[in-house]
């Protein structure tokens, strides 16, 4: 019989190990891997089960397409470029995308965008554009500039799970005339050792393990009537009728290629667990001498954003209790952490990046076996978080 679990812990966090093991069992996994740093230190470095649509062993250097944990990837490079002076989250997007400031936009903020408030949580209906070109390119970045906010920004929050992205890498890119997938490898990935790619190089598409849903993906449109007319929820139906899939079709080699090479800085990070808890560990303190965000950086970036407007329920995944700061996602129910000062975000289908820096810890979690997060967590993750909670 297979190993279930490859790696290590460090002596006094066993816990973990156990409770890593025990997943496979209940609530189930395929494959998966977790990395845990306490203080600057890598205590803990898992990966076990099965790529089931390979038909192989989780290998070490597995990757994962880690879905919304990729925004969290995005905060930490606005993060960086705010501490740069290179970026002022303050400042109205138009200042540097001059197109975006019409259409009841021109007093939206670069903060507004980082924390799904700026009101276009989709590219507007009728664009014509399919696929990822909905997602990425230069065809759906007009059409945001152009469109009208669903509210007047930054009186209303939504989860945006995608253009998020997408106008802030417009933004980026204008201020420092280089997209987030560039900064990603630049400030991120390079000088922390890490891998970590927003748009993952042809000749390593083979190391990748895919996601596979238990059920359909809550990105999937519901059924006819189910809303109630003239809602968010219900007009969130229309937006994600046009909306592309969140994969693609495993059996199309062209098709993966696709997915796997575009530069999606909300959805489409490919990276692994270690690299996760290696980058967050270095927001909150230094890593082998290499630190991402300063103290004040870090604090303006984990302010409470969105706590004082309405947010628009739309997902058992992004419920009521969603809360954002800069681009991170922020201790609530859904994403509870280690504490009240946790911080990092969720990935669709249960994957995790997460730190606290009152505890000074920094964890990642990804996993094949993908399941809805739910209001309350991931089992699976919680179980984890609460394991490492019990070793500090």
């Amino acid at each position: 019989m297979e190993s279930v679990a490859d790696g290590f812990v460090e002596q006094g966090y066993g816990a973990v190990g156990d409770a890593f093991r025990r997943n496979f069992q209940d609530p189930g996994e395929d494959a998966a891997a977790v990395a845990v740093f306490h203080r600057g230190r890598l205590v803990a470095d898992l990966w076990g089960g099965r790529d089931v649509v390979n038909d192989r062993v989780m290998p070490r250097d597995g990757l994962m397409m880690v879905a919304s944990c990729s925004k969290g990837i995005t905060a930490t490079v606005l993060a960086m470029l705010v501490q740069q002076g290179l970026v002022d989250p303050e400042e109205r997007v138009g200042t540097y995308w001059p197109e975006f400031a019409t259409n009841g936009k021109e007093r939206a903020t670069v903060a507004m965008v980082a924390s799904h408030t700026v009101g276009l949580p989709y590219p507007p209906l009728g664009t014509g554009l399919e696929g990822l070109d909905l997602h990425r390119g230069e065809a759906v970045t007009r059409a945001l500039a152009a469109a009208a906010p669903l509210w007047e920004p930054g009186t209303a929050m939504a989860y945006h799970p995608v253009t998020y992205g997408t106008m802030l890498d417009e933004i980026v890119r204008r201020a420092t005339g280089s997209t987030i997938a560039a900064h990603v490898r630049r400030l991120v990935a390079e000088p922390l050792g890490v891998d970590m790619w927003m748009g993952l190089p042809a000749g390593l598409d083979d190391r990748v393990v895919p996601g596979k849903w238990e059920q359909a993906s809550p990105m999937e449109p519901g059924e006819e009537g189910a809303f109630e007319p003239g809602s968010y929820a219900a007009l969130r139906q229309q937006f994600l009728r046009e909306n592309p899939p969140m994969d693609p079709d495993f059996a199309d080699p062209q098709e993966v290629r696709a997915h796997y090479g575009a530069e999606r800085p909300a959805i489409g990070a490919i990276t692994d667990a270690r690299a996760l808890a290696t980058m967050y560990a270095a927001v909150i303190g230094p890593v082998g001498g290499t630190r991402l965000v300063d103290d004040s950086t870090l604090q303006l970036a984990v302010r409470p954003r969105t706590d004082d407007v309405e947010t628009l329920i739309e997902s058992g995944t992004a419920g009521p209790d969603i809360r954002f700061g800069l681009g991170y996602q922020l201790a609530s129910p859904s994403m509870p952490g280690f504490g009240p000062s946790s911080f990092g975000h969720t990935g669709a289908g249960g994957r995790l990046g997460i730190a606290d820096s009152e505890h000074e810890v920094a964890l990642g979690y990804v996993c094949s076996r993908m399941r809805d997060i739910g209001p309350h967590g991931d089992p699976r993750w919680a179980s984890l978080v609460d394991a490492v909670r019990r070793c500090l």
